[in-house]
């Protein structure tokens, strides 16, 4: 029996379900580098940002955005959410003793009624590579409603950028996903052995096990923590940047961006790395790129099926396009094309979605 499509509005609403527990929740408030960063948005220059405001915090979750707001000196905080995580956000909210400011609102933000306009909107709505899970639709809908004239944005603006990974022999993280499948390709051929003693021959599905192995081993992302940037072979490019306070939703559904690294060093590349920034009013940014701060966005690790050696002063080139999952738009695909100085092109295409193989110190909010 085939399984039937969910409807748009069921899709949502299981999306809306995984952030109704505290265990999510746990994997993020442990990122200590998003919370600081929030808090000093929050809290700096909070007499000229914060202080008698109107603020809408959307997709408040525990609150805990809304409950900051409030004892930074905002006159009225409507924190909106639509997952059962409002009713851990009211728990927040009454602990913290500001019930008298900030108002919780269970529901969609597309959905819900504010009662006045707005001076500042605050939400952490970024997803893995900034994009995935598509809530920035959200915030866009609520600044574009209920945002007055030169209000703030809480962050005010976004980056992506993307590296070429050429880590050392000892530290590289492409070996988790192909030791994986090394060991899955094993088993299934101890599989074949073992039914073929049981007199039923399985072979002749080998060549299929292999390529559903390898499809979903090699074109998922990889979410990794604790790189270097010594592991790159070159300065990052960014391959998209845009005003939260401007920038029309629409346009990141799908886009791409050409790219032109310079290599620095001899290295053998093993993929490409993924990570996102984003800026605060107030000068605050908060970076999700390689280094030693933990980050539970982590970067994303796109590995090449056969790594590149390249020589100081080598290009390589190509364009990069990310769209929207056709089945979940809540998921991206990403497409690389690229190659070595003139040398043949070539393409790999990943999945940004539910699967995401996880390496050591990375925790998923999904799984």
């Amino acid at each position: 029996m085939e399984p039937t499509q969910l409807p748009e509005a069921e899709r949502a609403f299981k999306y809306f379900d995984l952030y109704g527990s505290m265990r999510a929740h746990k994997i993020m408030l442990e990122d200590m580098a998003r919370m600081e960063a929030y808090h000093s948005a929050i809290f700096k220059n909070k007499s000229e940002m914060i202080a008698d405001k109107v603020v809408l915090d959307v997709g408040t979750g525990t609150g805990v955005l809304a409950v900051w707001a409030a004892k930074a000196g905002a006159k009225q905080v409507y924190a909106v959410d639509a997952s059962n995580a409002a009713k851990l956000a009211r728990r927040l909210v009454q602990s913290s003793n500001v019930s008298d400011v900030v108002t919780i609102l269970n529901s969609k933000v597309e959905e819900v009624e504010i009662p006045e306009p707005v001076d500042v909107i605050v939400s952490e709505w970024m997803g893995c590579f900034l994009l995935k899970e598509s809530m920035f639709d959200s915030v866009a809908y609520a600044r574009d409603k209920w945002l007055k004239p030169g209000g703030l944005m809480l962050p005010s603006r976004a980056t992506i950028l993307l590296g070429l990974y050429a880590p050392g022999n000892d530290s590289d993280r492409t070996n988790v996903v192909k030791l994986k499948l090394e060991k899955e390709i094993a088993e299934w051929k101890e599989t074949v052995s073992n039914l073929q003693s049981l007199d039923v021959d399985y072979s002749g599905f080998t060549s299929e096990v292999l390529q559903d192995l390898s499809d979903y081993f090699l074109t998922n992302s990889m979410r990794v923590n604790y790189l270097s940037p010594d592991d790159l072979a070159s300065a990052p490019q960014k391959v998209l940047e845009f005003d939260c306070a401007t920038v029309d939703p629409t346009i990141l559904v799908q886009f791409s961006q050409d790219f032109e690294y310079t290599i620095s060093k001899h290295a053998e590349i093993k993929g490409f790395l993924g990570w996102f920034t984003t800026d605060f009013p107030n000068g605050v940014v908060l970076d999700t790129g390689p280094g030693k701060t933990y980050s539970h966005w982590g970067q994303q690790l796109y590995p090449l099926k056969e790594s590149l050696k390249v020589a100081p002063g080598d290009r390589v080139v190509g364009t990069i396009s990310v769209s929207r999952d056709p089945h979940e738009p809540r998921f991206n695909v990403v497409e690389l094309k690229y190659q070595v100085n003139t040398g043949l092109e070539q393409t790999a295409l990943f999945n940004v979605g539910h699967v995401q193989h996880l390496d050591e110190g990375s925790k998923n909010v999904f799984g």
